[in-house]
Order: C-alpha cells, then sequence, then structure tokens
C-alpha cells in the first residue's frame, strides 16, 4: 500500500481533495523510534518490507451499520462467525489497526518511517464467489509522507494528512499507570488548534487471553484490502518472526476507543474492547489484480 513507482504520485492530488478539509501538518523527524529493525529485509531483498508495530483492537459493531458502510454490491461472508463462535449474532468485527510502519526496505531502496490508523471491513465478498474474503477500507490517516500518502491513493484510498501522539511509535506508556498505553492521533493541524483527537485509544494489559483467538487476529489482518476494487493489496503480516516472539510476543489488551466523524457516520466511543499490542514484520505485494488472490490465505514464514 506504502511503496510504489513514482509515476503513481500525482494521484494524491484527487485522493486529498476528497479527504475531509483539514490542513497539511508537518511531519516530526526529530523523534527516536524504539521499533526494532527489519528482520526480513536481507531473506526478500526484492520485494517491499518492513515492520508495523502497534495496537489491532476489535470494535463490535452493529451489522446493519457495517452494512450501510461496505459498498452494497460486495456481500459481507459470515467466515467470522466460524471463527468467533461466541461473537453476538446482530454485531460485526470492525477492525483497528494503529500502527508506526518502520524500517521500510525494498530493492535496496528505504523509505522513512510513518504513522497510520486505518478501519478494516474484514469478510466482505469482494469477487461475489461465496468464499474469498477481502478487506475493504475507505480512509487511512497517515503521516504526511508523500509516498505512503501516494500509496495508499493508488488503491483509491483516502489518505487523510494527520499528526499522531506518540509521533515516533505505534503507542506510548500513560505515565500515571505505567501500565496503559495510549495513542492519539489528529486529522490536519487539529492537535496544534486545540481539537480533540479524531482518534483516540488507551488500553492496558487485559491479564486474560481475551475473547478473541490469535488466528483470528492473523486472519483479519492478513486478507487482502482494496477500496475502489480496481486493485487489492496483498498486505501479509508474519506472527512468526523475531519481533513477535519471546519479549516481543503479541500482548493482549483491553481498553477503550474513540473514532471521530466522519471515519464512522457519527462519533462513537467504544468501551471494553480487546485487542493486540504486537509488533510484525510484513512483506507487500504491491498493485496486484483482486481477482489473483482468489482464495488467498496464509500469513508467510518468518525469520
Amino acid at each position: 500500500m506504502y511503496f510504489l513507482d513514482l509515476s503513481w504520485l500525482a494521484l494524491i492530488l484527487s485522493s486529498v481533495a476528497a479527504a475531509p478539509a483539514t490542513s497539511l501538518p508537518t511531519p516530526s523527524l526529530s523523534c527516536q523510534t524504539q521499533s526494532q529493525p527489519n528482520p526480513i529485509a536481507a531473506e526478500y531483498p526484492t520485494l517491499t518490507t518492513g515492520t508495523i508495530n502497534g495496537t489491532v483492537a476489535v470494535l463490535p459493531i452493529e451489522y446493519t451499520l457495517a452494512r450501510s458502510i461496505v459498498p452494497s454490491q460486495y456481500p459481507i461472508l459470515n467466515g467470522y462467525k466460524h471463527l468467533l463462535p461466541g461473537f453476538p449474532a446482530d454485531k460485526y468485527p470492525l477492525i483497528i489497526e494503529s500502527v508506526l510502519d518502520h524500517d521500510i526496505q525494498s530493492n535496496g531502496i528505504a523509505i522513512l518511517d510513518f504513522s497510520r490508523v486505518v478501519l478494516s471491513f474484514p469478510f466482505v465478498d469482494l469477487l461475489g464467489d461465496g468464499f474469498s474474503n477481502f478487506r475493504y477500507e475507505r480512509y487511512v490517516l497517515i503521516t504526511p509522507n508523500p509516498v505512503a500518502m501516494a500509496g495508499a491513493a493508488a488503491y483509491g484510498e483516502i489518505p487523510v494528512p494527520s499528526t499522531f501522539e506518540p509521533a515516533c511509535d505505534g503507542y506510548a506508556l500513560v505515565p500515571a499507570s505505567n501500565k496503559n498505553i495510549a495513542f492519539n492521533v489528529y486529522q490536519g493541524i487539529d492537535q496544534a488548534l486545540g481539537k480533540p483527537p479524531t482518534v483516540a485509544i488507551e488500553v492496558a494489559p487485559a491479564g486474560s487471553a481475551g475473547p478473541y483467538p490469535l488466528s483470528f487476529y492473523k486472519n483479519v489482518t492478513n486478507q487482502p484490502s482494496f477500496s475502489t476494487g480496481v486493485l487489492c493489496d496483498n498486505f501479509v503480516t508474519l506472527y512468526n518472526s523475531s519481533v513477535t516472539e519471546g519479549q516481543y510476543a503479541p500482548v493482549v489488551v483491553m481498553g477503550n476507543v474513540s473514532v471521530a466523524a466522519p471515519y464512522l457516520p457519527a462519533a462513537m466511543v467504544f468501551t471494553g474492547v480487546y485487542g493486540l499490542k504486537v509488533d510484525r514484520a510484513f512483506i507487500e505485494n504491491n498493485y496486484m489484480t483482486c481477482e489473483s488472490l482468489k482464495g488467498y490465505a496464509g500469513t508467510g514464514s518468518g525469520d
């Protein structure tokens, strides 16, 4: 999604114009990330690889709300009901990912780190075959990195230039607790204007396994993503590389998430939601025809 031929850069102009009205923030280059280096760059030197460090959370929303957002021509498959047999029948698992993309490399070219937040609607039957699962994504709140923004625009997503707190990590400890972690996102220059965050996440270790198995997170975060359905992003996240094992193993978290309009039709606050604090290596196969990903499954090997 975020590495592209320079010929795609012009696409950013029309996509940013379609985003909610906002001024362009200035990205911070002065901070130092705590994310671990890309562990698979040498193994896949000709592919786009890197790490994404942050939080993946499940936001149970009304199925009718999901159906009103996902374009009507695409059915929503019921795969999540099989993966989550106890999930409420009238709910749908909206996925929010708030991450720092770090140490991105491809063919000897490096891309500056950037942060992003995206709402993903998984289990969408893009191809109409009744079994291939895709993620529908419309907006991405993103550091104003021209390459990253144009990469998102090439898929038809609307990149919204934003500022992030913290600026160079996927989360930060809340000082008063020393265990809660927080991540705030402000569209445009809202932070400088003293406005509330567009997306706010505050979670803490759950102290339990939580209601969602790791297999569910692997499934939903590895479904190919699309916006307009012309091109698809095969963004493969690995749960078995050195940045996701041992001392860096995923941590189940629970807490609160708020999302402002228009990223959902109305502002919503989700309390007591579960997710993972996790760092993952990724391999990205850009600008795939969606048909070529029919029946796609798998999370790739480790390092």
